[in-house]
């Protein structure tokens, strides 16, 4: 079986990271508002996103849990 490479896109640490660098470069006052808007907008999306991430994440934590109870 091959290795697979893995990818640091989806993780929640990666996610997390992304929404800091947005969230810096919005409240950043070296930057035109233009790019400060499109920063925050950035900013939210990566919030949501991680949000979402680990919901799903310890969804599926519980429901593999759940499956070994019923297992035993």
């Amino acid at each position: 079986m091959a290795a697979e490479k893995q990818s640091y896109r989806g993780t929640a640490g990666y996610t997390a990271f992304l929404g800091v660098v947005a969230f810096w470069a919005a409240a950043s006052s070296g930057n035109e508002p233009y790019v400060r808007v499109l920063a925050g907008i950035s900013a939210a999306a990566a919030a949501l996103y991680l949000g979402l991430l680990l919901f799903r994440r310890r969804r599926d934590r519980r429901s593999a849990a759940v499956a070994a109870a019923a297992d035993r």
